[in-house]
């Protein structure tokens, strides 16, 4: 049998996470979701059946959500206690369990073996875990061509635990507000969307990370190779052209993953209460000579007594100066930014507002989403780490933009009661 070459398995594993991140975060009809989501990693992992389990707090048990498999429909009513079979026990540890032959491991539970007549020999079994919370498991059975589960299969099913928690949990929620509010169409798009994108950012979080850790070692090994012929090839106008090329596409490869790790980095937060007031000082002290030097007018009115909230202001001054930075971008010929911060009822509102370009309507719903970007240079991670920075602080961001005259972005934070 053919050995596979690496590099088409990274490809292939690569090719698999982003079009399950593409397909669980495309609805809240979570059992089609599901099943094409399971589909993607049997596929990969060449496993027979695949199984989420979603755990019922108040009973104590965990029951299954979706069953893919010739045998699946008996699996459908089984219930399992929490600790029970090697499922009840990855949720009662948290922690994932591979078992490469079921006959010899004294967790495995014969009740699914026995009522459908289905022969486990090996399994991975995954924890979903949200905000630190054990939500369910997510298990695939046997590889079709009788070899045993590999790590690189443990990792790919980690991944997307991670992601299948978020959607199961956007499910829940939003089939809560259906059954507790009388909500017009427009309304439960509106509640869907926000669901799915606050909650997406995290899960996507974790995916570019482990995407960005696979290419970090290639890249700086390319540029290393790189720097070294341009010093062998003195003399050799032609290739060293062609290497500057090399050198300067493997820097900005370079930079792309380094703001991947940033966005990372941003996925919680933590929050002391304090004063907001300095953190605004900085940013003005920081941007008034780069408004200057463009013909750019900043003007501010801050509030002197704004109350204090819950923050860290590491990740505020971030957020701040993404914002500003593009309000700068968006103003290449000069024009004016201001920036306003007050108290509004129970909250701070903080807005930036640009004569600049402004955003394309089409553009609009986009501007959060990971990777895009209107921008020639850049990994487009701005806004989706702005939006990230304002969820860790329990707050909201509203972007109000029209095309040839402007943007305003508001920043709100609850204070501290």
């Amino acid at each position: 049998m053919k050995k596979q070459n690496p590099k088409d398995v990274h490809e292939k594993k690569l090719d698999t996470l982003l079009k399950f991140s593409s397909i669980i975060n495309s609805s809240l009809k979570i059992e089609d979701v599901l099943n094409h989501a399971m589909q993607w990693a049997e596929e990969f992992m060449d496993a027979e059946a695949s199984t989420v389990y979603e755990l019922d707090e108040e009973k104590g048990e965990i029951f299954v959500r979706i069953a893919r498999g010739k045998k699946k429909e008996p699996v459908k009513g089984i219930i399992l206690k929490v600790g029970e079979g090697v499922s009840g026990r990855v949720v009662q540890t948290g922690r994932p369990m591979v078992i490469r032959d079921a006959r010899k491991e004294k967790d495995f539970s014969r009740k699914y073996d026995t009522k459908t007549g289905f022969e486990t020999r090996s399994m991975i079994c995954v924890p979903l875990v949200l905000r630190d919370k054990t939500i369910g498991a997510l298990q695939v059975l046997n590889k079709k061509s009788q070899k045993a589960f590999t790590d690189s299969d443990l990792e790919l099913l980690t991944t997307m635990s991670q992601q299948i928690a978020v959607a199961l949990d956007n499910a829940k929620l939003y089939h809560r507000l259906e059954e507790k509010f009388e909500l017009t169409e427009r309304e439960l798009k509106n509640a869907q969307e926000k669901l799915i994108r606050s909650e997406r950012l995290m899960a996507m979080g974790h995916l570019v990370q482990g995407v960005a850790h696979e290419i970090r070692n290639p890249v700086t090994t390319i540029g290393g190779f790189a720097g070294r012929l341009e010093k062998e090839l003195k003399g050799q106008p032609k290739l060293l052209r062609y290497l500057a090329f090399i050198l300067e596409e493997s820097e900005r490869l370079e930079n792309i993953v380094k703001q991947v790790h940033e966005f990372a980095n941003l996925l919680s937060a933590t929050l002391e209460t304090g004063e907001i007031r300095s953190v605004l000082d900085q940013v003005i002290e920081r941007f008034e000579p780069l408004t200057q030097s463009q013909g750019i007018i900043l003007s501010h009115k801050i509030d002197k007594d704004l109350p204090h909230i819950k923050k860290d202001a590491a990740q505020l001054m971030v957020a701040l100066t993404n914002v500003m930075e593009n309000a700068l971008e968006s103003m290449p010929e000069g024009g004016t930014l201001t920036l306003t911060a007050k108290q509004d009822g129970d909250h701070i509102l903080i807005s930036i507002l640009d004569t600049g370009c402004g955003i394309a309507q089409e553009d609009q719903d986009s501007v959060y989403d990971p990777f895009f970007t209107s921008k020639t240079q850049g990994a487009g991670l701005g806004l989706t780490m702005v939006h990230q920075i304002v969820m860790n602080h329990n707050g909201e961001i509203k972007i109000q933009s029209q095309e040839g005259k402007g943007t305003r972005v508001t920043l709100t934070f609850p204070v501290n009661q």
